[in-house]
């Protein structure tokens, strides 16, 4: 193996061209917890760089990448535009790029073509929760119900959060969906399909997706995922932060990521609810979006999700994600709070934080890359495409 120059005398691309094969080791990122057991203080290498306001686009042989291995793997794929739930996008609504070190080494369709990325948004709900922790926002194991309890605002008074299994819900239940809450979507709770064909047996149901959103289980005793579960914690941050949460993550998080506020939207809850053909082939998914949908004047976004982004934005999150959280130098949000839900099939965003690739997609399918990140936010990168360097040895 081509050994590595000395750190000081060695720049970016240098780095990252003529070196031999690197191989990743055996433990390489299979939880979302082995990120937090690398060195918190390890220094970021120097032929890590940050993007301005657009990507630098790089070689495969400066990004380190094995040029004939990547190629075989590409022509084994069928890249190309995919829908979900009776979308049906076309050449020119779907986008996909790959990362290393910071610059753009590779994009698919139209890069900066914005869509709603459906549930992919929980992992940045998840990092607004991290944000909120560390500014002394909240304490993550307190009931939600000292914060904001709903009274007056909720639906219905079974709802409230001081009431029920809900006046022992915490923050950390509720983001680690361990909330006792069901709901995924109005339309297969209301007629029995797909995700809930079959109630839990801790769940009650009269079919009504409204009345249904809330705690039937006790929290903290079964792990259920639930977009339900991230409404309620959607209007509960609104109310701590006392701010439109579009505002609140623009200021701590996107702004910081070089992402301007026109280049990003997240849609409002009532959007969702309001929209019956959200995803056409299933009427009145979001039946389950309980109001209040603003609260003290500031409209509740969709934190299950929703957010309105292109792939070269999104792989600026997965970039954050690489780098443990780390921005030029400044540590935005921990590690630990960089995983979580990943995407769907058509929409991923995940970072490595052993080879610092970023990936991101939008209404993508046949993507090599990233296929398992799935609701673990687990990623790490092909060892065999890898000439070096890596960041952790």
């Amino acid at each position: 193996m081509t050994q590595l120059q000395p750190r000081h005398t060695m720049n970016r691309r240098a780095a990252l061209r003529g070196i031999g094969s690197c191989a990743l080791a055996a433990a390489c990122i299979k939880s979302v917890n082995s990120q937090a057991e690398q060195p918190g203080d390890a220094p970021l290498p120097d032929w890590l760089t940050f993007p301005g306001e657009q990507w630098k686009r790089i070689t495969l042989e400066e990004a380190g990448i094995n040029r004939a291995e990547y190629e075989k793997l590409l022509a084994a794929a069928k890249i190309g535009p995919k829908g979900w739930g009776g979308t049906k996008p076309d050449q020119s609504q779907w986008g996909a790029v790959l990362t290393r070190g910071g610059c753009l080494v590779q994009s698919w369709g139209d890069p900066s073509f914005k869509t709603q990325s459906a549930s992919l948004g929980k992992c940045i709900t998840r990092a607004l929760i991290g944000i909120s922790a560390e500014r002394g926002r909240l304490k993550l194991d307190e009931p939600i119900c000292q914060t904001w309890t709903g009274r007056g605002q909720l639906s219905h008074p079974h709802k409230y959060l001081d009431t029920g299994h809900q006046a022992a819900l915490t923050w950390r239940q509720l983001i680690n969906h361990r909330g006792g809450f069901v709901l995924e979507s109005g339309y297969h709770w209301r007629n029995g399909t797909e995700f809930h064909k079959e109630i839990p047996p801790w769940a009650a149901t009269t079919r009504d997706p409204l009345f249904d959103n809330y705690a039937h289980g006790e929290p903290g005793k079964i792990t259920h995922y639930s977009s339900g579960g991230y409404w309620r914690l959607g209007q509960a941050l609104t109310a701590l932060w006392d701010k439109d949460l579009k505002q609140v993550l623009q200021d701590e998080l996107f702004s910081p990521l070089g992402i301007p506020a026109d280049r990003w939207d997240w849609l409002a809850g009532k959007t969702v609810h309001d929209t019956r053909d959200f995803y056409p082939a299933f009427p009145g998914y979001g039946e389950y979006i309980d109001p209040p949908y603003e609260i003290n004047g500031h409209v509740v976004r969709g934190a299950p999700g929703w957010f309105v982004i292109s792939s070269e934005d999104l792989a600026r999150f997965g970039l954050l994600v690489a780098t443990r959280g780390r921005w030029r130098n400044r540590q935005l949000v921990g590690a630990d709070w960089l995983q979580g839900h990943a995407g769907l099939d058509i929409h991923v965003v995940a970072g490595d934080t052993r080879t610092l690739v970023a990936i991101a997609k939008t209404n993508t399918g046949g993507f090599p890359f990233g296929v398992d990140v799935g609701t673990s936010g687990n990623f790490a990168f092909p060892a065999n495409l890898i000439t070096g360097p890596n960041l952790y040895k």
